[in-house]
């Protein structure tokens, strides 16, 4: 029998439009609650409205620009009057060494993966506060957690999320707000696929990350999804200020980046 944890909930999801975003909202969705799903793709929203009926409204918006954010943020409160759970999951890649990373790059990548999660977080902050509950989620990586080759701007991202997380739990934990991280490994999206196709032969460099999986394949999107579900919901009631790690056991073992 489908749960429906969050009947009556305003929930937040940035980065919305397709791969693991796409399923963090069609399972919030599909557990009762209105999502506002933020994204620069207008057309991977309004598949993504068309999908999930009345629950879902598009915010088409860049989560970068402050301006944008407290304009997203205000139309969900006009429209519901509460934000009861924030998903920060808006994100780029930037696979680039140290050497070859440009300055507009790396700045970019700070913007999107890390400062966008400062400005949703500051923009719901006081509702959840006067609130007296609510719940964050940011969605880090596991190469926030230990690293990785060629990827210095993406893995201080997302590392610096886990941290901001820390201290907005700790912030929060008088409040009744609750902040956690979750840390995926390797999952099958688009992003996913737009790095392989970087490599002289796609196939062969997807087959030898999967090769290195313990479980032999990828995490799907909607199991990132549950996840964060977990986290968000009552059952978590008393987990705040930690990572949950969804890589198959990736990370249990030696990484060679």
């Amino acid at each position: 029998m489908l749960k429906q944890r969050f009947i009556g909930q305003s929930v937040l999801v940035t980065g919305a439009a397709f791969g693991i975003g796409r399923a963090i909202a069609d399972a919030f969705c599909s557990e009762g609650a209105t999502v506002y799903g933020f994204d620069v793709d207008a057309a991977g929203l309004a598949a993504a409205s068309s999908a999930n009926a009345a629950r879902f409204k598009a915010v088409t918006a860049d989560v970068s620009d402050g301006e944008q954010v407290a304009a997203g943020v205000a139309r969900a409160l006009q429209e519901t009057g509460r934000i009861d759970v924030l998903v920060n999951n808006a994100g780029i890649n930037m696979a680039k060494r140290i050497d070859v990373l440009e300055v507009p790059e790396w700045n970019r990548v700070m913007e999107v993966n890390l400062k966008s999660v400062y400005l949703m977080t500051r923009a719901v902050w006081s509702t959840l506060s006067q609130q007296r509950n609510g719940v964050i989620v940011n969605v880090a990586s596991i190469m926030g957690q230990v690293g990785g080759v060629g990827a210095p701007a993406y893995c201080s991202a997302k590392a610096g999320m886990i941290m901001l997380s820390r201290c907005l739990a700790k912030d929060g934990a008088p409040l009744g707000i609750r902040v956690n991280s979750v840390c995926p490994g390797y999952v099958d999206t688009p992003i996913m696929d737009r790095v392989f196709s970087k490599h002289p032969d796609p196939e062969a460099a997807r087959a030898a990350a999967i090769f290195r999986q313990p479980m032999g394949r990828f995490a799907r999107p909607d199991e990132i999804a549950k996840g964060i579900l977990f986290l968000a919901s009552s059952d978590a009631a008393f987990i705040s200020g930690t990572e949950l790690t969804i890589d198959g056991a990736f990370t249990a073992t030696q990484i060679d980046g």
